[in-house]
């Protein structure tokens, strides 16, 4: 084979291996070390234990169904296996409401709100 030919062929094989690396480290995702990002940390099970007691005194059940807290209401949103919610989304409809559901910005304490956020979020992904 001409040397011309052999380098072709050797080129076109290390493009092609460097291909596949990409795709392989693409597929994989960057991890936690790569992306600078540490996990959430878990809430602590007190402020669970308030969020949840604010949950079923402020009748969140009577329209919200959340399996956790023994909540089928069916006004809003049901909450179990919304892998949409966060606890920054919550806060904010219980802090303002939206639409029927009414804000409790002026009923509840930040920190009160932050627990029941918590409490939703977490009782929500199980």
């Amino acid at each position: 084979m001409p040397a011309r030919m052999l380098l072709t062929i050797a080129s076109r094989l290390g493009l092609a291996a460097l291909g596949t690396c990409a795709v392989i480290a693409l597929s994989t995702g960057a991890s936690v070390a790569q992306s600078g990002a540490a996990p959430a940390p878990a809430p602590d099970a007190a402020k669970l234990s308030k969020g949840k007691d604010l949950f079923n005194n402020y009748g969140c059940g009577s329209c919200h169904s959340l399996a956790d807290a023994g909540a089928s209401g069916h006004v809003g949103p049901a909450f179990d296996g919304d892998s949409n919610l966060s606890e920054a989304f919550v806060i904010d409809r219980v802090s303002n409401g939206q639409g029927v559901m009414p804000a409790f910005g002026g009923q509840m304490s930040p920190e009160e709100i932050a627990a029941v956020a918590a409490y939703i979020n977490h009782a929500a992904q199980k």
